[in-house]
């Protein structure tokens, strides 16, 4: 049994705890800043990056990138976000990766408050959780090839440098990723990484 608590602050505290939690468990990274771009948190994942300066970082207490364009268009965004209400994407290029990060910058505000601030999530390029393959299987009956094929192609791998990895002809892979599109009830490779791509969410 699950006693309520009624105080505001115990409340608070109870609140901030398991959305810190929830934050933690998904495969991306989440910044929450002002309009200035001053972070109010973030999970393990977002922070990781910004600690390591790896494409994001922290200068003066307000996130920036390696860059000082991307700095400049990052800014731009957030402000837009918070102050105008627009949502925004951008790439941020990493000196210590080829794979850039992809940031969806939207405003996000309560209903109680005037409170606005910018919701930012980040994300590597080609980037999958490592337990996607395993989800994948569960989530729509996918025999362990299927799955381990799929979770590939969702990381922007190509079908015949899968068929080579796996040892398989490309016939043998093609017919795999049939069976696994009539699971998923789709008819394209562009929709079955959408579908698969949205559940790989938790990490």
């Amino acid at each position: 049994m699950i006693e309520v608590v009624d105080t505001a602050v115990e409340r608070g505290v109870f609140e901030a705890h398991v959305a810190n939690a929830i934050l933690n468990l998904v495969n991306f990274g989440v910044i929450v800043t002002d309009s200035e771009g001053c972070a109010y948190a973030a999970n393990d994942l977002a922070w990781g990056y910004v600690t390591r300066g790896d494409g994001l970082a922290e200068n003066g207490g307000l996130l920036t990138t390696e860059s000082d364009f991307e700095a400049e268009a990052l800014h731009s965004r957030i402000a837009g976000a918070v102050r105008q209400g627009h949502a925004g994407a951008m790439l941020i290029h990493r000196s210590r990766s080829a794979k850039p990060l992809v940031l969806l910058i939207e405003p996000f505000s309560t209903d109680e408050s005037s409170f606005r601030c910018a919701l930012i999530t980040v994300r590597e390029v080609g980037r999958a959780s490592p337990r996607l393959a395993e989800r994948a299987r569960m989530m729509f009956n996918f025999s362990p090839a299927e799955a381990e094929i799929v979770s590939r192609v969702v990381q922007g791998r190509e079908p015949v440098e899968i068929a080579v990895e796996r040892h398989v002809s490309i016939n043998t892979l093609r017919v795999q990723m049939a069976s696994a599109m009539i699971k998923v009830g789709v008819h394209r490779q562009a929709e079955l990484v959408s579908v698969i791509s949205s559940a790989d969410i938790l990490e």
